[in-house]
């Protein structure tokens, strides 16, 4: 991998934005504060171009992006209503590229009015970029016994690395059920 974005990953995805940086040559980090992030490493944090932008401001976001575009591989982590920005980023993915896309597990419920949820809806629509990989990777929960528990950053990060060398089209981290077994 030459570039790399990293989105929404300076925290439960630290170490898979990490495993990134370590096989890129240059890895953007896009947050609100990104210039004050470091993974720790000098040979990581050198390769680190730090953008602090909050995709809620739309056009500075996709015009600090666009600077560094195209990207190899692209790690993200964002929240569902940002779906004009997503559709913005896959054509920001070089030809060749692979999108790992991180997703809640609320990211698979149909829309209110019964409509495709957004984990499926991005599916389809990136069914149609034959010339990139999509590996999308929903977060689920684990049960142990009697009760359930939410992901561990390391399980998290264990799945976003999975899904960068071995995507495949969806990647479910966990359990999504029985739904009702989710924890609170």
């Amino acid at each position: 991998m030459t570039t790399t974005l990293l989105l929404g990953t300076t925290g439960m995805l630290t170490a898979a934005a990490a495993h990134a940086a370590a096989r890129s040559k240059k890895a953007v980090l896009v947050s609100r504060h990104a210039s004050r992030f470091s993974f720790g490493n000098d040979v990581l944090d050198y390769k680190l171009t730090p953008i602090d932008v909050s995709y809620e401001d739309e056009s500075a976001f996709l015009d600090a992006l666009l600077v560094h575009a195209p990207f190899d591989l692209a790690l993200t982590w964002m929240h569902p209503k940002a779906e004009i920005l997503r559709a913005a980023l896959d054509g920001m993915i070089a030809k060749g590229g692979r999108l790992v896309e991180v997703m809640g597990s609320r990211s698979i419920l149909l829309g209110p009015d019964g409509e495709a949820s957004i984990a499926e809806r991005r599916a389809e629509a990136l069914a149609l970029q034959t010339d990139i990989t999509y590996a999308q990777l929903i977060l689920g929960f684990v049960i142990e016994g009697d009760t359930s528990r939410w992901l561990t950053h390391e399980e998290i990060s264990a799945a976003a690395i999975a899904q960068m060398e071995n995507p495949v089209a969806r990647r479910i981290a966990g359990t999504l059920e029985p739904w009702d077994r989710r924890p609170a």
